[in-house]
């Protein structure tokens, strides 16, 4: 029993012995971890039915807007459009949306209220499109999913569209739910990172990722001249599109009943310093505006990407860059440009990251998990050794507000026929 002592902070006695062996006998830990890596387990993609031709947006824009007679300010934005190297996008935005909801059409008319009624419903729709694909393809039933990890820059409302998600597709209530809200486009690089640590947090650990973002309803707004290079004028117009990802990730795949895509060895978040106005985004009564600082982003890749991706290569062997394959979040046709000069690399070794850009242009945070689905597709398509493109290690590398660079390094495995 404690004695007096004890009450004012002070332990004696038995006490001091009790302490005493609790600290030199730690029970140790409760839960295994697993033997072996995070893996991918299983991947799929999802996005709007609604698409926006790039070759011929410029007048579709402007007629909705009603300035189809600003024949100047089209000029322009088309010049803009056809550098873009995207071919087209797709968008939750429809001519019945517009219709019903004619604040849209404005450049700062209040419309979040409306914004936010359109997010709310469409994230947790294509959520759970996206993750019951996932599922699926992974295999097993859905309430041995231990873990989800959900983000957004879309969506805002209490609760949020992760619960819903996890409640429509059954998951046990247990289910450990992890959301990453404002990430922006480097969203899809952490829940990488996340999911991998959560994974090989203990055994038996099956961690579903969910990414949705809904950029053109957030971003739409009237063309305006003296906003025409930013990306609150012109440039979400340009090169914005929508669309979910989901993931399944978890270490020592089951024998005959879970294949791995990739295993997942190391992970880092850089937030490059001073950058912070590289890039800043608002949520206003007008919805998201959004500012670039020009040029600085190619910039800040050209000179940290270097210093981020040597500490992962050095884990496995320090490969030449032109050995690796590369995920890589193709944010705009210059920054694609920037990465491959810097690396050294040739741009088919970044052509997973192309084509995602030319056909669905940059949707945010899903965008680089559409060209992980992208190399493991292309892989088997031109009948590849691994689902590295035939190459052992490769990087997930994110990019987005912060400035923050997302790294995951990967290793491919053997292609094989089910």
């Amino acid at each position: 029993m404690a004695s007096a002592d004890s009450f004012n902070g002070i332990v004696t006695g038995v006490d001091q012995q009790h302490v005493a062996a609790v600290v030199q006998q730690p029970i140790g830990r409760l839960v295994p971890l697993p033997e072996g890596p995070a893996c991918v387990l299983a991947m799929a993609t999802a996005f709007p039915p609604t698409v926006i031709q790039q070759d011929t947006y410029h007048d579709k824009l402007f007629e909705i807007c009603n300035v189809a007679d600003d024949v100047v300010l089209k000029a322009k934005f088309k010049r803009m459009c056809d550098s873009s190297c995207i071919k087209k996008r797709h968008t939750f935005l429809t001519p019945e949306l517009f219709k019903a909801h004619p604040e849209l059409l404005t450049y700062r008319n209040n419309s979040l209220t409306t914004r936010n009624e359109i997010v709310n419903k469409v994230i947790p729709e294509i959520g759970y499109e996206v993750a019951v694909k996932a599922i699926q393809e992974w295999g097993q039933c859905g309430t041995n999913i231990t873990h989800m990890v959900f983000a957004t820059t879309s969506n805002t409302s209490i609760p949020g569209a992760d619960l819903m998600i996890a409640r429509k597709l059954g998951l046990h209530p247990t289910v450990q739910r992890v959301c990453l809200y404002q990430t922006g486009c480097w969203g899809g690089g952490a829940v990488m990172r996340i999911a991998r640590n959560l994974a090989e947090s203990a055994k038996g650990a099956r961690v579903l990722v969910v990414v949705a973002e809904a950029n053109t309803v957030m971003n739409f707004r009237a063309p305006s001249e003296d906003k025409l290079y930013t990306i609150d004028g012109f440039l979400a117009h340009v090169y914005l599109g929508d669309g979910a990802a989901a993931v399944v990730i978890g270490a020592d795949p089951i024998p005959g009943m879970e294949r791995p895509l990739y295993e997942m060895y190391w992970s880092m978040q850089m937030s490059v310093p001073d950058s912070e106005n590289a890039i800043v985004g608002n949520i206003t009564e007008a919805g998201m505006f959004q500012q670039l600082e020009k040029d600085t982003i190619p910039k800040l890749i050209a000179k940290h990407l270097e210093e981020v991706t040597s500490q992962g290569k050095k884990l496995v062997g320090n490969p030449e860059y032109t050995d690796m394959f590369w995920v890589m979040h193709p944010g705009s046709h210059k920054i694609l440009k920037v990465i491959a000069e810097a690396l050294g690399v040739e741009k088919e070794k970044v052509q997973g990251s192309w084509n995602i850009l030319e056909n669905f242009g940059n949707m945010s945070s899903p965008t680089v998990l559409f060209v992980l689905d992208e190399i493991r597709q292309n892989s088997i398509r031109c009948g590849a050794s691994t689902t590295g493109l035939g190459c052992e290690f490769g990087f997930v590398l994110g990019l987005g507000p912060g400035f923050n660079m997302e790294l995951t390094l990967l290793r491919s495995v053997p292609i094989q026929p089910f």
